[in-house]
């Protein structure tokens, strides 16, 4: 037997669904006759209204994640934003369960613990997925599913997700309104979807400033296979390099220094995120901001829509942030003392 929604019991009376949610969570503007008339609808249906109730006073948010070694505790990017998903939810009277999911597990099609077990009323899924896997999913899960900080095409779910496009653009610009001509651009095109879409942005920002790519200034930072970072210079420098994130653009100073040159007065460095826990080039690096506390709140604020019903359309959020300006990138307008730009 399928599973009674809200909408069958809006359908119904002929109502809406956020008339049935308003009425079944004891919010005000229901009458008490059509309030009553809900409420018996929906137990003739078969609906487990003390389900509902629970839900509308908060939920059980299931967040699921490839593999242990994304959510290192600390010193992780996702461990931040699994974090900020966590405050988020707090504030809206609901309790989180973090499971990771092994990519053999995803290969096999093996559904998370915690949906087997029935202990979460919808899912958040940080960081990348295979497709086929979220597909099956979104499919089977049988509790709404938000994606957070990746996307997967054709899937019938929300998906919160950074500016890759538009974050890499205004650090590349950021780099050309000074007068850099002569760019890189560091990060595994190939490695996923946020990635390329940096790369994109990047040469976005070469175009409109009349600078022809350079293919051997497309510059690899990871293995694809283990995703291990791992960079080399190229022969010749460019004056710059656009990191697709912030741990690439710790990579890019390390090798520089290696070779003893200096930031920014040998090369510039930009880079994405705004996250790089203990590092000595936090601090240094100019880079763009990803706002991980919008995301978490947009993740949670549409996954609690879909578990009350109030929600029923779905699609990508792109959540935009600032660039953060520190001292990596050497202005090549001006003109130092000894006539050097």
């Amino acid at each position: 037997m399928a599973e009674v929604k809200l909408k069958d019991i809006a359908d119904r009376i002929g109502v809406s669904t956020v008339t049935v949610s308003n009425a079944l969570s004891g919010k005000k503007g229901v009458s008490a006759g059509l309030r009553e008339n809900i409420e018996n609808v929906a137990e003739e249906l078969g609906y487990d209204i003390s389900r509902y109730h629970r839900t509308l006073q908060g939920a059980r948010i299931g967040v699921i994640s490839t593999e242990k070694r994304y959510m290192e505790i600390g010193n992780s990017f996702y461990w931040s934003l699994y974090q900020q998903v966590v405050n988020a939810a707090t504030e809206r009277q609901s309790v989180t369960m973090l499971e990771p999911v092994e990519e053999s597990r995803q290969e096999s099609g093996q559904p998370p613990r915690i949906l087997k077990a029935k202990a979460v009323d919808g899912l958040i899924v940080i960081g990348w997925m295979f497709a086929p896997y979220i597909q099956y999913l979104v499919k089977e899960a049988g509790v709404p599913v938000v994606l957070l900080d990746f996307r997967v095409r054709e899937s019938s779910c929300d998906t919160v997700i950074s500016c890759n496009y538009t974050g890499i653009y205004k650090m590349t610009r950021y780099l050309t309104d000074r007068g850099h001509r002569r760019l890189a651009f560091v990060g595994s095109v190939l490695a996923n979807e946020n990635i390329m879409d940096r790369y994109y942005g990047y040469r976005k920002a070469l175009i409109e400033a009349g600078i022809e790519e350079r293919r051997d200034w497309i510059l690899e930072d990871r293995d694809l296979l283990t995703g291990e970072m791992q960079f080399s210079l190229p022969d010749e420098l460019p004056t710059a390099f656009v990191c697709n994130c912030d741990l690439a653009a710790r990579d890019v100073y390390a090798a520089l220094d290696e070779r003893g040159l200096r930031v920014p007065d040998d090369a510039s460095i930009v880079g994405y995120d705004d996250y790089l826990p203990d590092s000595s080039v936090a601090d240094l690096l100019t880079t763009y901001h990803v706002d991980t506390r919008r995301m978490a709140e947009m993740a949670v604020g549409r996954l609690l829509g879909k578990i009350h019903g109030e929600e029923t359309q779905y699609g990508i959020h792109y959540i935009d942030g600032p660039v953060i300006e520190r001292s990596s990138v050497r202005d090549l307008r001006i003109k130092t003392g000894n006539g050097r730009k």
